[in-house]
This record gives structure tokens, sequence and C-alpha cells, in this order.
């Protein structure tokens, strides 16, 4: 096949970015380079060419076969490059868990953070999970806004602070931060307020805590964790309120069909059914950290709590407490 300008074109850029997905690369060169193209698909079928996904006749004219990609198993008969989201879970490797959620710094309650770290503090713990909803993002909040409120940058210094709190008091310990929807306000902003910033790796959450100084917490964006076999959500991810109800626990229960545990709802809660194979599965929600009378509901059923979770092999036990009045207390 002879190569052309559009063909210099795109292996140029496949020299640069080999691994990227064939439209994500077609819409970089158009963009880029929109001259010698009659639009992202034609830029994406030639792409395609040069990756040898045009069938075996197309492969057997391309020389240059340096870009050519295994079709493997996932798609042998060379389908069109798919926009789809892969969703791989995240497993902790620890074994003696603190899961702690729904902070929403700075509108964090301080009395029920100092009761759970009296709590645990000098306890056995080798893994921390953030389990989303740490900082409030409220300048990047869709809702209305007080302009007199905290700063983002401001919100994220704090979150800075209280994770080298965490680093000092539980030394050693592994630090998993997974993102919550208050997380994600950030990149929601972006997407509508300067899309154009999206794709610079400096506007990650991620990266401005490791810019900040914050070194070895994992950040786990939308992927479900497993602690052994328990699995664990933030709760937005099913869409709405979460998984809400008169009970969170049992309304996670008729939504996941299998053990597993949520936040979000700034609720303790559980519940517990056994099937007909006389398997027993748990359901838990764990409580909140943050003020529980916001302005945008000075009135609701909030509790505060944090969860212990416990693992040997697969198997899980979980310790869902709730604090009142500085006390603590096991469900």
């Amino acid at each position: 096949m002879a190569r052309t300008i559009k063909g210099e074109i795109i292996t140029q850029y496949l020299e640069i970015y080999p691994k990227l997905p064939a439209l994500t690369l077609a819409k970089k060169i158009y963009a880029e380079n929109p001259e010698p193209f009659k639009d992202v698909e034609n830029v994406r079928s030639i792409i395609r060419t040069y990756l040898g996904q045009k069938g075996n006749k197309d492969r057997s004219v391309v020389k240059d076969k340096r870009f050519f990609r295994q079709s493997g198993l996932e798609n042998p008969y060379m389908l069109p490059d798919t926009c789809n989201d892969k969703w791989e879970p995240y497993k902790i490797e620890g074994n003696k868990i603190l899961l702690i959620s729904d902070i929403h710094i700075p509108y964090h309650d301080n009395i029920a953070l100092t009761s759970m770290l009296n709590h645990t503090t000098g306890k056995d713990i080798n893994t921390i999970l953030l389990n989303g909803d740490i900082i409030d993002f409220y300048a990047a909040s869709r809702f209305m806004k007080d302009p007199r409120k905290r700063s983002i940058n401001d919100e994220i210094w704090d979150v800075v602070e209280f994770i080298n709190i965490l680093q000092e008091t539980f030394k050693g310990a592994k630090i998993v931060y997974k993102s919550g929807n208050h997380e994600e306000r950030l990149e929601n902003y972006l997407k509508i307020k300067a899309p154009e910033l999206l794709d610079m790796e400096e506007f990650r959450l991620e990266n401005i805590l490791k810019i900040r100084g914050i070194q070895g917490v994992t950040y786990v964006e939308k992927q479900l964790i497993y602690a052994g076999r328990l699995p664990i959500l933030h709760g937005h991810e099913y869409g709405g309120y979460g998984v809400g109800g008169v009970n969170p626990a049992r309304g996670l229960s008729l939504k996941s069909f299998s053990s597993s545990l949520v936040c979000h709802s700034h609720r303790t809660s559980s519940h517990a059914e056994r099937d007909i194979n006389d398997k027993v599965m748990s359901w838990f929600s764990v409580g909140c950290l943050c003020g529980l009378h916001p302005e945008y509901a000075r009135l609701n059923k909030w509790n505060h709590g944090f969860a212990y979770i416990t693992t040997d092999g697969q198997e899980f036990e979980v310790r869902n407490y709730k604090i009142h009045k500085g006390k603590v207390y096991a469900e």
C-alpha cells in the first residue's frame, strides 16, 4: 500500500500514541490536521487499516505491519472499536480494614471524626478505605451555591491535611481512596465549564493530591471494590438517590442480590436473609462523618458512623458502628 500524506500523518501519530483506541486517535488527528481528511470517520477508517483491523484482505496489502493489533478472543471478527467503558473491580489486599466515608470536608463533624479516631487508634488496621465523598466540592456543585462558602482550593488543602493525619495515626496502613458523587463534581464541572481541560492529567483529583504532597494513596474511581468476597460501593453507582428506602441495607439487597456494603445514604443499617440453598447473605449501609444538619437538608434521618471489616480468605466480618454525641456504639 503506497504511503500518502494521510498515511504519513497517521503513521506519525501511531508512533507517538501506539495504544490509543482508533476512534480517540482519529478525533485527535482530525482536530489537529483537518485539511487532508474528509471527517473523523475517514481518519478512523485509515487508522483501522494500519492497525490491521479491516479484515485479511486489507491486512495483506499493508507493508508496514508494526502497528497491527491482535484481535484476541474479545474481538475475533474485527468489529468496530467500542466506546463501552471497561469496569473491572479493585480487590483490597489488606484483611483488617477501617472504612470511613461521607465526610464532606470541610463540612465534616469534628466530634464524630475524633470519636472514630479515638475508637480505632491502636487497633490492628492495615488498610483504610475512604469510600467516597471525603471532599464536598461545594463550589463545583450543580446546585445553587452561596459564594461566601469555602473555595475548592481550601477544600483540597483540608483533605490533604486529613490524609496526613490518617497516615500519621495509622502508620504503615495502606490508604485506598474511592471516588464518590462529590469527588465526581470536579470532572463534571470541567465537562460543562472547561471541556478543553478534561484530558489534562493535572486536573484529576488523584494528581492534585500528589502535587500537594500526598503519597502512597491508591485512588479508585468508579470500580467495584472487594474485601474478600464482599462487594463495596459508595452507593451513587446505582443512580438517583442510591439504594434509599426505610432500611438502606434492605434496599441494597433488592438491587445487588448478593452480600454487599454501601455508604452514600448517611445511615447505619443491616439486613440478612437465607436463600433456598441455605446460604446466608448480609447487606450493610454505613453512617457518615459530616455535619448532620446542612443547609440543603436541615431535617433528615442521617447518623454518624464507620465500619471495621476483617477478612479471612474470601470470608468477611463487618462491624458496623454508630456514633452518637461522641460515643461509639456497635450496631
